[in-house]
This record gives C-alpha cells, sequence and structure tokens, in this order.
C-alpha cells in the first residue's frame, strides 16, 4: 500500500550567524504500486452481514461440530479501471466451502482510489462451477465458467456461460451474456496418451482401471475385425461417458451420454474407445472391453443395443404397435418401496423385470410371487450384490447359483452383474447356469436420488424403441424413484410407449 510522503522541514525565521551548508530537504516522490497480491491475501470484506478478514490469503470460521466456512482466496484476479476515476482495480475470486451447502464462487471487487483498495460487496456467481476466467471489460466484470442448468445435477457439468457484472450501483447486477450447452462446443483435445487394449492370452475381454478430471479424454484402441460383437461398458458416476468410434464409424458419441454400448462392428481397424468426463472434479473408473471372435457366437443376449424379444407379455393400454421401452429395477425386492413401483406400473399397464438380491428374496417371499402375479418376471442379482469382475468360480457359481435355485421356476434366463462388472470368465461361467448377461442403455442414476424430476426427464429424453432403463427398487431410499415413474410413465404412454418384460 502507499506510505505518504513526509512534508519538507522549513528553514528557521532568524538567519544562522553562518551561512548554512546544509542543503534543505525536499520531498522524495514515492512510487504508487496500487492493490497487489499481499493486500489481496489480507483483504477484509462483508458477505450477509458478517465481516471476513483474510489472513495468508484464507478465513475459517467454526458453528461447532462439523459446522465450517472456508474463504480461500484463488490464483486468479482480473485487473482494470471499474469506475473511470484512472486507478487500476482488482476482481478477487474468493472460494467459500460451507459444510453440507457446497463450494460458492464470489468475485470481490477491490477499488483503488489513490490512496488504496476498498473492497465492495462481494457476488456470487455460481456453487461448485468451474470457473474459466476473469477479465474487466468497458467497466464491467467479465467471467467466462461452466456450469449446469437449474435442475441438473451437481456432479454434472453441461454449460458454458459468460456472465457480465455491473458494480456501478447500489447492488451488483449479473447478466448471462451467452450460455451454451458443452456438447455444441468441441471436444477436449485427449490429454492423455494412448492406451493399447491387450487381452491376456485366450481372453476375449478384460478390465481397465483409471481415474480422469473434469473435461480430459483418457482414449483406449483396439484392433478389432469387422463382424466381431463388441462390448464396453463403463462402471463411473454420472458425468463421464463412452465415446466410442472408428473415422465416421460412432458406435456412441459422448453427447449422448451412455456408459455402455455393445454392438457387431461394421468395419476393420483400430476402434478408439474414449473415456470422456463431465463430471466436476476427478474420479476414478471401471472400463470393461470385449471383443468376441469371429465365429463365435455367444447366445443371444439383452444387451443395450439388441435387446430380448419376448413373446406372450402384456402390453400396455397404447396398443402393440407401438415402440418397446424395457423397465428393470435392481436391488431389490424392498417392503416398502417395490410395492409402490408394483402400483405405479400396474396404473399404466406396464409390464418390468426386477433384478433381486437372492438374500432379500428369501426375506420377502410374498414379494416375489406378487411381482410374477401382476405379470413382470424377476431375475437374478446375485445373492449379496457381489461384484462378480474377479471373482473366483467357485463365488461365482455359489452367489449366482444360490439365487438361482432360491427363484426356482419363477427364474428368468437373465443375470445382470452388479455395478455392470463383468470379466473375461463371466459370460462363459454365466452360460454354465443356462444364464445370460443382461446389461443396460438408460441410466438415470436413481440410486443417488436426485430430484424425482430429473430421473423422469431422462428417462423420457432417452426413450426410444428396444432401450433399456436401469432404475432401482431397493438398495436405500427410493422416494424419489418411485415419483419419477409414475411421471415417467404419464409422459411415455401419452406417446405410444409400450412397456414388457426384458427377460422371459
Amino acid at each position: 500500500m502507499p506510505t505518504p510522503t513526509t512534508p519538507a522541514s522549513t528553514a528557521s525565521e532568524d538567519p544562522p550567524s553562518q551561512p548554512s551548508t546544509t542543503p534543505t530537504a525536499t520531498p522524495v516522490p514515492i512510487e504508487r504500486t496500487g492493490v497487489d497480491w499481499e493486500d489481496l491475501e489480507g483483504l477484509a470484506f462483508e458477505l450477509d452481514g458478517q465481516s471476513i478478514q483474510l489472513e495468508g490469503g484464507r478465513a475459517e470460521f467454526s458453528y461447532g461440530g462439523a459446522s465450517t466456512d472456508l474463504y480461500v482466496l484463488q490464483n486468479r484476479v482480473a485487473q482494470g479501471d471499474l469506475d473511470d476515476d484512472g486507478f487500476e482495480d482488482v476482481v478477487a475470486h474468493i472460494t467459500l466451502s460451507s459444510s453440507g451447502s457446497g463450494v460458492f464462487h464470489l468475485l470481490v471487487p477491490v477499488m483503488d482510489d489513490g490512496r488504496g483498495g476498498a473492497a465492495k460487496q462481494p457476488v456470487l456467481v455460481g456453487d461448485r462451477i468451474v470457473m474459466e476466467g476473469i477479465e474487466v471489460h468497458d467497466g464491467l466484470v467479465r467471467v467466462s465458467l461452466l456450469d449446469r442448468e437449474p435442475e441438473e445435477p451437481f456432479t454434472v457439468i453441461s454449460r458454458r456461460k459468460t456472465l457480465d457484472v455491473d458494480i456501478s450501483g447500489l447492488e451488483p447486477v449479473v447478466s448471462v451474456v451467452e450460455s451454451m450447452p458443452l456438447e455444441d462446443l468441441p471436444l477436449p483435445e485427449a490429454e492423455a496418451p494412448e492406451i493399447d487394449i491387450r487381452f491376456e492370452p485366450g481372453a476375449v475381454g478384460g478390465t481397465l482401471i483409471g481415474s480422469i478430471d473434469f473435461q480430459q479424454r483418457q482414449p483406449y484402441t483396439a484392433y478389432i475385425s469387422e463382424g466381431q460383437a463388441f462390448t464396453a461398458v463403463l462402471e463411473a458416476p454420472i458425468g463421464v461417458w463412452l465415446d466410442v468410434r472408428l473415422d465416421d464409424h460412432v458406435l456412441t458419441s459422448a453427447s449422448k451420454r451412455f456408459q455402455s454400448v455393445t454392438a457387431n462392428l461394421p468395419t476393420t481397424g483400430p476402434w478408439r474407445v474414449t473415456v470422456v468426463s463431465t463430471h466436476a472434479g476427478q474420479v476414478d473408473y471401471r472400463l470393461y472391453v470385449e471383443a468376441l471372435p469371429l465365429g463365435d457366437s455367444p447366445a443371444p443376449v439383452p444387451t443395450p443395443t439388441r435387446p430380448v424379444e419376448p413373446t406372450s407379455v402384456p402390453t400396455s393400454p397404447a396398443g402393440g404397435s407401438g415402440p418397446v421401452l424395457y423397465l428393470t429395477f435392481d436391488d431389490g425386492p424392498h417392503p416398502g418401496y417395490t410395492p409402490q413401483v408394483l402400483e405405479a406400473l400396474a396404473r399404466h399397464g406396464a409390464r418390468a423385470t426386477f433384478f433381486v438380491i437372492g438374500s432379500l428374496a428369501e426375506r420377502y417371499p410374498g414379494i416375489i410371487q406378487r411381482i410374477t402375479a401382476e405379470g413382470h418376471t424377476v431375475a437374478n442379482h446375485t445373492w449379496n450384490h457381489e461384484a462378480l469382475a474377479g471373482l473366483p468360480q467357485e463365488v461365482f457359481d455359489d452367489t449366482v447359483g444360490r439365487t438361482q435355485d432360491l427363484l426356482g421356476s419363477r427364474a428368468t434366463s437373465c443375470l445382470r452383474p452388479p455395478y455392470g462388472s463383468i470379466d473375461a470368465f463371466t459370460r462363459d461361467w454365466a452360460a454354465n447356469h443356462g444364464l445370460d448377461i443382461a446389461l443396460w442403455n438408460v441410466d438415470p442414476a436413481d440410486w443417488r436420488s436426485p430430484p424425482a424430476a430429473d430421473i423422469a426427464q431422462h428417462i423420457v429424453d432417452h426413450a426410444r424403441d428396444g432401450a433399456i432403463v436401469l432404475l432401482h427398487d431397493g438398495g436405500g431410499d427410493r422416494t424419489q424413484t418411485v415419483l419419477a415413474l409414475e411421471a415417467a410413465l404419464q409422459s411415455l404412454v401419452g406417446r405410444g410407449f409400450r412397456f414388457e418384460p426384458l427377460c422371459r
């Protein structure tokens, strides 16, 4: 900060008896430095009636227990004259991490009037966003950030926004200059080197484990021949997607937001399987890739792109000629939520498949009986929700065989691996039990309990003939799933969809 100058000393009124040899002192101009980083690290400002004083760029307030607010100065500032007084003002970026509430991004204008900097009212620009840049432009603060729609989950980044902040009035005014869907923007270039997929000798598939950050891409390549049956299943939080292509042949684009894909490949070449993240933060993932040899035709599998065609299945009142949607429910039965799901399905004449946990089916046999009595099917989801990838065969045989034996004549020939977790042996070992692997291709992530409106909208937006929807009637609080199911069925029945069991 500037230091005041010292006035020059004055001569005595009486002349000295001898001429003075000491020259008269003159003021020494001190170069002005404006607001610097050190000033920002000790910045003081007011927020919602509370005085915040940073020390070393941080301030922490504890309210007892785990309730703590932490303010942190970020290494991103903008400089420019915001009030046209000729002095360079500064805009500081500060995050407020509030326990259980979010991570709020604040802009604090620090106005320089020639004597030093004073903070104005902070401006909130978003919660759990990704800041790209701040600049001063024509007396306004322009902000570029990555955000989401108001009703979208906080874990997903879906839009790039440009904001203008006007601080000239009594209250700051924030205006949206531009808002663009992230899928309309060029996908980021791969930041990680390509990884060649090499299966173990004799294996037709394998699991790859990795970690990825927001807006990163991790490409994998595998040389696969035309006609081979190909499967890729991504186990990751919502916001991490698959992109599978070879030149102009696109099996799925990351913009479609799928985490699994199955198809017979249309051409030979080095196929690229890319994991693309729009998840707001670093996450771990597991990617299973399988390519069956030519001539090694597997038994029909109700995969995401080629669902089983059931026979003699009741249809919804919409009639028998419309598109078919396969609703599937995992992790039950549950004494509270499964009956509510059954009631919603009955109101709309819909039929579904319930992938049940053996230990729960043993505990609630009456619910299993009701499921089948009302025209739905039950299928195997292991005894205790074990991840099948990497299990020894004897453990696999126990968890799958024990569940199949319990279901008895009610059991269908489908097995859904918990978490979609499979390895090179899963299909063969399942076939030993007379079972086919049943995956999905529409995942509204209801297991995270987002708002019912989000779940329903995801189902409606991704509904198409033959799509398989992954939902849950157990494993946690499924209140939002039940509400979402009712809303989605109302919308889709009106569009002529039929709802049939996936497995018979």
